[in-house]
């Protein structure tokens, strides 16, 4: 396993307000769940963390809990009673993260093609979301439990522990999780996806960009493997073009 020294700030939080760099750099994200409810099976954001590309610590926080906390659930995430007891509340929590994100944007006149807006990257991001009660454009996640090359075949999701093992070589939640090791993973395998180098062909074609529903079936029936492979397109938009310019955001 990498020497990653975890930079987490246990008694408060940080925030590292000099992303103004141009170009859509990303985020990643990460939670820490305790339970609430009768038995304690209801998420409460306890923790937060983002780091950005260069895996530096942004923002971390305890987070305060809306309702009881009836199972701190500390073999998995070590929090105790005494870390939430001067938490942030939730709504300072989702200013301070979207202000990182939106990096100077407007929220209410949001640009997805400017320069300046984040994308938001974590594993299992939209219950991330959920759980700190925050809405974020969907163009604008990178999720790396839902990302095709990333899954199952049967299009279930791998674990982050698994993926970290498999794609980067060193393992992780071996004990208490960990929110800056688990941002670091997850920024790390977004960034070897992106990088993959493809050849990216026939964005300018109409005709392959709309696929086989533009084809009628009898039509279909009478092209070779070949030519079917020509005008094939993926069902999922891959993350290297994150990086092209002639290409729009999308997840």
């Amino acid at each position: 396993m990498p020497c990653i020294e975890s930079h987490v700030i246990l008694s408060g939080s940080i925030m590292d307000e000099r992303h103004n760099g141009k170009g859509h750099g990303a985020i990643a994200i990460d939670c820490e769940m305790v339970g609430g409810g009768s038995d304690g099976s209801i998420d409460l954001c306890a923790r937060v963390c983002l780091v950005d590309e260069d895996e530096n610590l942004i923002f971390h926080t305890y987070v305060q809990p809306q309702i009881p906390v009836s199972n701190y659930r500390y073999e998995v995430t070590g929090v105790t009673e005494d870390h939430l007891r001067d938490a942030m509340p939730l709504n300072e929590v989702q200013d301070k993260i979207l202000k990182i994100l939106y990096n100077g944007e407007s929220v209410g006149r949001i640009r997805l093609d400017g320069e300046k807006v984040r994308l938001l990257v974590g594993h299992g991001i939209q219950h991330d979301l959920d759980c700190l009660r925050m809405k974020y454009p969907g163009q604008l996640l990178r999720d790396t439990a839902k990302y095709r090359p990333l899954m199952k075949t049967n299009l279930l999701s791998h674990s982050l522990k698994h993926l970290t093992k498999t794609y980067l070589g060193y393992d992780i939640q071996s004990g208490i999780h960990d929110p800056y090791e688990d941002c670091i993973s997850v920024m790390r395998l977004y960034k070897r996806m992106r990088g993959q180098d493809h050849q990216v062909e026939g964005l300018g074609n109409e005709r392959a960009n709309s696929g086989f529903d533009s084809i009628r079936s009898t039509e279909l029936e009478k092209l070779t493997p070949d030519e079917l492979y020509e005008i094939s397109i993926s069902d999922y938009k891959c993350w290297c073009l994150d990086l092209s310019k002639e290409c729009s955001l999308g997840s």
